[in-house]
């Protein structure tokens, strides 16, 4: 009998344990979620990339509208960027966009972001160069190891892929390799002007 007691209550502890351990689990707070965006970054860089070489969107903010399209608005919708332009200038209504949304940032980019350029067109010069004279914008396809930050963007006629590494802004080349594109015309000793480090203005993420 005394045994049986034993085996009673040792019993009914491991059941009060179990329904502890049960409530615990079901008080516990959840775990964050983190967002998988992969997939649509992929599919953005699929899109992207389908039109390297060829004239499709007919200039830099075009080509980024196409993708944007074809892609199924990772940027922004039509409806709420014709709030933003302050000129004929798509890819400055695009970062004004995405700057009251609070999506431009300026280190570790992503494949499938958004490169803004500024001060990159005499006829938007101004006196006094701006970082918000948006005047390029390009899509991200690649980050190196050695963070040079390859980009799709529609330039003299064609989509190409250029490059861009904060890291060494007056360097076109490092070890044989090229690290920063030209983004346009500077005499030759003052080259390092024109590399894509000194137009960068920001990095604009997908919703």
């Amino acid at each position: 009998m005394k045994y049986h007691v034993i085996a009673l209550v040792c019993s009914s502890l491991l059941f009060l344990s179990g329904c502890a351990q049960k409530e615990l689990a079901q008080n516990a707070p959840a775990l964050p979620q983190t967002k998988d965006d992969a997939p649509k970054r992929a599919e953005i860089l699929q899109n992207a990339l389908k039109h390297h070489g060829k004239k499709d969107g007919g200039d830099c903010s075009g080509f980024v509208t196409l993708v944007n399209k074809e892609s199924f608005a990772p940027y922004f919708t039509t409806e709420e960027l014709n709030e933003y332009f302050e000129d004929a200038r798509r890819s400055l209504a695009i970062y004004n966009l995405l700057e009251t949304q609070n999506r431009l940032y300026h280190e570790k980019p992503k494949v499938g972001d958004l490169i803004f350029f500024a001060n990159t067109v005499k006829k938007y010069a101004r006196a006094k160069k701006s970082i918000d004279n948006i005047t390029h914008i390009g899509i991200i396809t690649k980050i190196d190891t050695d963070e040079t930050v390859h980009f799709i963007h529609h330039t003299k006629g064609k989509n190409s892929i250029s490059q861009m590494n904060l890291n060494y802004p007056t360097l076109a080349f490092f070890e044989e390799k090229i690290i920063n594109s030209y983004m346009g015309k500077c005499p030759k000793n003052e080259g390092y002007l024109c590399l894509a480090p000194s137009y960068f203005s920001a990095y604009g993420s997908i919703k």
